[in-house]
């Protein structure tokens, strides 16, 4: 892949299948790569973002007020970002859906729910990061500890113990 010029002031990266985002220190996102599904077109305008991250052809965008902006391939709802569209901090990206990291520490997710990666276990609270596989989700506690789901094929679900003292 070739880094659109100029390749300066990126302070976050995410890779999709085909595609690549960087966020921009200005609050912009380039993207680049394979765009068949329109995942690397930016929705106008393209200013105000902190966060990003990419699915296999959709792509995410949170905005500084703490909403999240979807665009690309929407063929399982991934890029219809749930109401109330508010306090998010934190986005995340798997294969055909999507993450949401509420300020008050639940996470909300929607998109292709066919191995469960997108029901949350209870407690839905106390969250601190979200991460997302192709078919599996990933959420951190406060108290470092990990909470996995979704498919669980070759124990990308099983955390090793301990499960704590976790920071990212």
């Amino acid at each position: 892949c070739n880094v659109p010029a100029p390749n300066t002031g990126f302070v976050a990266l995410a890779g999709g299948v085909q595609h690549t985002l960087g966020l921009k220190a200005d609050g912009s996102i380039v993207a680049w790569g394979y765009n068949a599904f329109g995942q690397c077109n930016v929705p106008a305008p393209n200013t105000g973002f902190v966060g990003i991250a990419a699915g296999n052809h959709h792509s995410l965008g949170l905005k500084a007020a703490g909403f999240i902006i979807g665009w690309g391939l929407n063929d399982d709802h991934q890029c219809n970002t749930p109401t109330p569209n508010t306090d998010f901090v934190a986005v995340a990206a798997g294969a055909h859906s999507s993450f949401g990291l509420k300020a008050n520490g639940p996470i909300v997710a929607w998109g292709n729910n066919y191995w469960f990666q997108c029901k949350v276990p209870a407690p839905n609270s106390g969250f601190v990061a979200v991460a997302a596989g192709g078919e599996h989700s990933l959420g951190l506690k406060a108290d470092g500890s990990i909470v996995s789901w979704g498919l669980n094929g070759s124990d990308q679900c099983s955390v090793p113990a301990p499960n704590s003292g976790f920071a990212a």
